[in-house]
């Protein structure tokens, strides 16, 4: 084996290797987006339950106020 193909054999290694990690990175990324995405739903989700908590609470206040004064 000559210094050309040992230099082509790292050449394509390094490649080989930078591939891969590319390829783990972007399997990062894609996750990192998904739970973006799911803690983005969740935050919807508890805003929802905190605007229903809310009016609920609202309507006990009007209620016991309606109560108070009848």
């Amino acid at each position: 084996m000559n210094i050309t193909e040992k230099i082509d054999n790292l050449i394509q290694y390094v490649i080989s290797f930078i591939e891969k990690i590319k390829g783990y990175i972007e399997d990062v990324i894609e996750f990192l987006t998904d739970l973006k995405d799911k803690i983005e739903g969740l935050l919807d989700y508890i805003q929802d339950k905190i605007h229903s908590i809310e009016s609920l609470v609202g309507e006990l206040k009007q209620h016991n106020e309606e109560e108070a004064t009848a």
